[in-house]
């Protein structure tokens, strides 16, 4: 359990690690305040796409491990799941599942916000395949429209992709910990971590409910 109490830290210094720009507010309170549409723009999905550079996952890698280790053990602790290449594997499997694209920047924030409302409603998107493709399709034009996000570079692209996924995975590995432990009270501080995350970008999780159209409002 040693490992799950960094990621909990991790998590908790984190909270308001998402907090974007006021037009990445705006995309994300357009996105969720309607229903997706039935497609998706191929232009939109081309501008969001990237191409992996070993040399900037190795980056971010060793970016994530620094900003969330505060002592050594803990730094030797996150070598292990983050070091080790397999939590971007496994984020990476998580997204083909939902039918996603971890190379594209839209489909990461997705499941982000996805796996982020799982976790602070104590929910199963899987209740809801609908749903679950549904958020990419939700989010890819409003942010495809964003000016700054459309003039991000592949690298960049890519390492907000990779910053996202990892800041996913420790709130998903985390609940799941904890979820098994039975431990309430840290799940409560868990879901108010990730909750008050998505406030920065004007999203209240918990006023969101998955359906059909995806993370609509309530």
């Amino acid at each position: 359990m040693a490992w799950a109490f960094v990621l909990l830290c991790a998590v908790a210094t984190s909270a308001t690690a998402a907090d974007g720009d006021a037009s990445v507010r705006r995309a994300l309170q357009q996105a969720t305040s309607r229903s997706a549409p039935t497609q998706v723009d191929a232009r939109a999905v081309e501008a969001l796409s990237f191409r992996r550079d070993p040399a900037v996952s190795a980056r971010v890698q060793q970016e994530t491990i620094r900003a969330f280790g505060r002592n050594p053990q803990q730094v030797a602790d996150l070598e292990k799941v983050i070091g080790s290449g397999k939590m971007l594997r496994e984020f990476d499997r998580i997204l083909r599942r939902y039918g996603y694209d971890p190379t594209n920047l839209s489909d990461v924030l997705a499941a982000h916000l996805l796996i982020s409302w799982e976790v602070a409603n104590d929910r199963d998107s899987r209740q809801s395949p609908a749903g679950q493709r549904a958020v990419r399709r939700q989010l890819i034009g409003p942010l495809a429209a964003v000016p700054e996000i459309a003039a991000m570079t592949n690298a960049d692209k890519q390492a907000q992709a990779e910053r996202t996924a990892y800041l996913t995975m420790v709130s998903a590995l985390t609940y799941q910990s904890l979820k098994r432990s039975g431990d309430r009270q840290a799940l409560d501080a868990l879901s108010a971590n990730v909750r008050q995350g998505l406030l920065g970008n004007g999203v209240d999780l918990q006023r969101l409910a998955l359906g059909d159209g995806g993370l609509v409002a309530r």
